[in-house]
């Protein structure tokens, strides 16, 4: 491998499957003497677990409200990953946020870090364990190490992870993420997660300042109406992607037509490939902001815009959670399981009949059987106009459908019908 570039997530989630698989069985033998040697005992301290994605630690956060119920008075720590202890800590509802980097240039340099944490959380000595990774191996390995007497996690028929956790929960595909997350914590009432039950990401008066100072900077006063637009998805599934050209067509006409400043958004990674979405429009008040914000700023962005249109993704959820009208676009994970949760938030979902394809049951890896997602194309610039204006209007509206289209070509997909809402959940269309 060569110097300077970290090991690809797809490589690592591969390993997860593959190596992880062989592991789960070295380690057969530690799971049956745990019982011995790993009595139960009063649950002083707790241990949570998500690596990855920043829209999952917003989701999560119901979760952990349940668990602050369940064990009253224990110490809460979060296990995540290096890249989101900023965030895991500006949600406020843990009391440590421990983190492990597995961003390395070489596999020996990461199995260091990880021998490491292992050492760090044996010492804390856990009561519990809630693993909130979807069926990752790496995260059961690290529940069975941390040697706590009961550890909690996700189950399927079809998914071996060891058999560590010794309480399990299904994950029920047809219920929200964030509702299966509060499962697993024990705290199931029947209903559906709404935008009351979530913490949202904390930000500051240094944040506003300084997102402020960016946008004057650049010719948008602080009193000035603004759109935000997230082309991007993450590189873990850039599937969720809708076309970057309709993104580049979107932000002319909403400063065209609404008179409104247009910003981009997106991590430092993505600047390049969102940059390319603004150029259409370089001439209108349209702005690149990708990779020029930390989390909280970025939320203090979100919570001023006149709307945000975004791809499934974690800006999304974040701006739903802080009460922005925002409208999530969906096509290869449906938003039956991962819509935006917030009291001015609407999925827009147009799939072909081969949506959704990506499953957490298989470490959420597209499994796209044309080469090239089909699945956004449904959705016109003139259907997310629509529905992006009535967010901005304030109003209390159902997804604004398009107007008849001719019958689509061999390579695009028909609309399907409307998803119907589920009871008190997100809006999905």
């Amino acid at each position: 491998m060569s110097a300077g570039r970290p090991i690809p997530m797809h490589t690592l989630q591969h390993a997860d499957q593959r190596l992880g698989a062989l592991a789960c069985l070295a380690l057969q033998p530690w799971r049956w003497a745990r019982k011995l040697w790993s009595p139960a005992r009063p649950v002083r301290r707790v241990l949570a677990i998500k690596f990855w994605g920043i829209g999952s630690l917003q989701l999560l956060t119901p979760a952990i409200a349940t668990l602050r119920a369940r064990h009253p008075g224990a110490e809460l720590v979060f296990l995540t990953l290096a890249q989101n202890r900023a965030s895991a800590e500006a949600l406020g509802v843990f009391d440590r946020v421990l983190c492990v980097d597995v961003a390395s240039e070489s596999w020996l340099g990461m199995f260091g870090r990880i021998v490491r944490l292992l050492r760090e959380l044996r010492r804390e000595r856990f009561d519990e364990v809630y693993d909130f990774e979807f069926f990752t191996r790496f995260s059961a390995l690290i529940s069975l190490a941390t040697g706590a007497p009961r550890t909690h996690g996700f189950a399927a028929p079809n998914v071996w992870r060891g058999g560590f956790h010794t309480d399990s929960a299904p994950f029920n595909r047809y219920w929200h993420v964030a509702r299966n997350f509060r499962v697993l914590a024990g705290g199931e009432n029947g209903r559906n997660v709404t935008a009351n039950d979530l913490a949202p990401h904390r930000y500051d008066a240094r944040d506003v300042e300084r997102v402020d100072a960016l946008l004057e900077a650049r010719g948008v006063a602080r009193e000035d109406a603004f759109a935000v637009l997230n082309p991007n998805a993450g590189e873990l599934s850039l599937e969720r992607r809708w076309p970057r050209e309709n993104f580049a067509v979107l932000a002319d006409r909403l400063a065209r037509e609404e008179g409104v400043a247009v910003v981009f958004i997106g991590s430092a990674g993505e600047r390049e490939y969102t940059a390319l979405a603004c150029e259409p429009a370089a001439s209108l008040r349209v702005l690149n902001l990708a990779g020029e914000l930390t989390t909280p700023e970025l939320v203090a962005l979100l919570a001023r815009a006149s709307v945000v249109v975004t791809n499934d993704s974690g800006p999304m959820h974040l701006a739903a959670a802080i009460g922005a009208p925002t409208l999530g676009l969906f096509g290869p994970e449906t938003p039956v399981m991962y819509g935006p949760i917030g009291l001015r938030a609407r999925a827009l979902y147009r799939p072909p009949p081969c949506s959704p394809c990506i499953n957490v049951h298989d470490n959420k890896l597209s499994s796209c059987i044309w080469g090239h997602p089909q699945c956004l194309v449904a959705i016109s610039v003139d259907e997310v106009l629509a529905n992006a204006r009535g967010l901005m209007r304030g109003e209390d509206f159902e997804l604004v459908p398009e107007r008849p289209r001719a019958a689509p070509s061999p390579s695009s997909f028909a609309e399907r019908p409307e998803v119907p809402e589920a009871p008190g959940g997100p809006k999905v269309h």
